[in-house]
């Protein structure tokens, strides 16, 4: 049993848990009978003609909107294919931001979060690439315990993928800590495909792995980053997918329905350093190869970039035009919703979602589907909510940013009037922050049907909200100052400092590193720091009189050891 917070919700609302997870939309892809069965009205229709019949229906669903303080146009339409988002669970930093602290409850949490935005589809990556070969039996007990996460996903109704890199494995020395404590990124060795001895030993550990994890609907595997090596032969990449037919029609749940999927991305076998060069001919042969041989059941999903010139771009989208594979294609949207890798901040990214699928328009409908991704998914709750919207309504692109947010915010029963300017603080001035924000989001309340759904619980979530409003606030409060002393300048950098180090104290982010790393400009958002780095970089006219006072003053302060002041203040102060 894990429902805690689900029970709560529906004891408070007077409906069994079931009923407190569906009230809120239409049961995906079902019509009217379906959407209120789904809700248990179960009405049989004695109307007199069809007219009646939905007007009646549409009265019914009207009224459910208002009683579940759900605005009446903000109903998601039924999604028609595929709208996948994929949660990336390697990073680690604390919980509830990272994917990877999460408990199975959190995920559970998180697909009826997806599933009522109308994602049908989620795609997990557990970095399964940490656990070394031969799998021990504390990781073998851990996949097991992944494998439910896997049912949990199915059982809200998502189609539930496994995402793998494609010739990744660490050392053993990585199993020194439990898997979901264990860092990839240090620990990682490339296998040559084109080695027989070292490939057969890779594929044969893939396989003991997906014998565990045996029940997801479909495994996705990378081209790059990370894995591939210069040279790959598109051949040992189709070899990959081959044996892992095999493995899946052995031991897989479904066999006839889990289907291998090729996320074509940056370009396997590419000789160029990762982004460099043109990857064009590297997708082109790989995804020519896999249309002709990849066994069956395939879908294929080629991945773009934010925006052209910037990585990828929109390459591999083109070749699956070219190559008349946009049908078999799932669509991925990487870094529409957020960037990636990325310090934790709620930066609202409505324009690249509207600019990106609309430029995907002449391909949605024709595509199996769309994905997009997060790393850090309560950061960026309003970016997921807009994607979803969007990608089934593309209307909805058109509403302005405030309608967006308040249209969420009453999915999850919180004040508008703060959750709004809660959401935007990173791009408003002090003038438009409400006195007070951050207190007044401690004391607020989340009573909508979504907010159960909220990993890490909506108490948690308004306190990060409340969190970061306050970091922005304060440092506002003092780019605004025109210091006329030293000693002014100086105070002023060691409370912006203390404000930034409390904010990272509150989620821990470390990049690739191992978690142990002290405090650095490189784990903050350049949308927190901004403002106040060139505020600095202004008054210190002298930063050789400035530094060594500022890291003093720190240190003092207890902000941060010497050695963290120092290096601290040599990046901020860095022109």
């Amino acid at each position: 049993m894990m429902p805690c917070r689900k029970q709560q919700f529906a004891a408070v609302h007077g409906k069994s848990q079931k009923e407190a997870v569906s009230c809120s939309f239409p049961r995906q892809g079902g019509d009217f009978a379906e959407s209120l069965d789904a809700t248990r009205c179960r009405i049989r229709f004695r109307c007199a003609g069809v007219l009646g019949v939905f007007l009646f229906v549409m009265g019914v669903l009207a009224a459910a909107a208002r009683s579940e303080g759900i605005p009446e146009d903000s109903t998601l339409p039924p999604v028609k294919q595929r709208l996948g988002f994929y949660l990336h669970t390697c990073w680690k930093y604390k919980y509830p931001f990272a994917v990877r602290s999460w408990q199975r409850e959190d995920y559970d949490n998180m697909f009826h979060l997806l599933k009522q935005f109308g994602y049908n589809t989620v795609m997990l990556w557990p970095c399964t690439e940490a656990i070394p070969l031969p799998i021990s039996e504390a990781d073998r007990r851990a996949l097991a315990q992944f494998r439910q996460i896997i049912e949990d996903g199915q059982k809200c109704g998502l189609e539930t993928w496994l995402a793998t890199c494609p010739n990744v494995v660490a050392k053993p020395e990585i199993a020194r800590d439990p898997w979901m404590q264990r860092s990839l990124w240090p620990y990682m060795e490339m296998v040559r495909m084109d080695d027989p001895k070292k490939a057969e030993a890779f594929l044969t550990h893939r396989a003991a792995l997906f014998e565990i994890l045996n029940n997801a609907d479909a495994y996705v595997t990378i081209d790059g980053d990370p894995g591939g090596y210069p040279g790959a032969k598109p051949e040992n990449f189709l070899k990959i997918f081959q044996h892992d037919r095999e493995t899946i029609d052995r031991v897989g749940t479904h066999p006839k329905t889990q289907k291998v999927i090729p996320w074509i991305w940056a370009g396997w076998g590419r000789t160029e350093p990762l982004w460099q060069g043109d990857l064009t001919p590297y997708s082109r042969a790989a995804m020519k190869l896999l249309k002709q041989r990849l066994p069956e059941p395939w879908l294929i999903m080629p991945g773009r970039s934010n925006r052209s010139g910037w990585a990828n771009g929109r390459i591999n989208v083109a070749l699956a035009e070219e190559l008349g594979l946009i049908d078999r294609s799932v669509l991925m949207c990487y870094e529409a919703v957020e960037y990636e890798p990325t310090p934790p901040a709620g930066v609202l990214h409505f324009d690249d979602i509207r600019r990106i699928l609309k430029e995907e328009d002449r391909n949605l409908p024709r595509a199996a589907g769309v994905m997009a991704n997060a790393q850090q998914p309560i950061m960026v709750l309003p970016n997921i909510y807009f994607f979803a919207r969007g990608s089934q309504d593309p209307k909805y692109l058109d509403q302005p940013d405030e309608k967006v947010l308040a249209d969420l915010a009453g999915l999850l029963g919180g004040p508008p009037e703060l959750l709004i300017p809660a959401w935007s603080c990173l791009r408003r001035g002090l003038d438009r922050l409400p006195p007070d924000l951050p207190g007044k989001l401690r004391a607020a309340k989340l009573t909508g049907p979504l907010a159960p759904f909220l990993p890490g619980g909506s108490a948690r979530y308004l306190e990060i909200l409340a969190l970061e409003a306050e970091t922005r606030i304060r440092l506002l409060q003092i780019v605004r100052q025109s210091p006329e002393t030293p000693e002014e300048t100086v105070e002023s950098i060691a409370a912006g400092t203390a404000a930034l180090v409390k904010w990272w104290k509150e989620n821990r982010y470390c990049g690739l590193g191992l978690g142990t790393e002290p405090f650095g400009l490189n784990f903050i958002h350049g949308a927190l720091y901004g403002e106040f780095k060139a505020w600095c970089i202004q008054n210190a006219a002298d930063p050789q009189q400035i530094a060594p006072l500022a890291v003093q003053k720190i240190v003092s302060q207890r902000i941060l050891p010497k050695q963290s002041a120092e290096d601290w203040i040599r990046e901020l102060l860095k022109r």
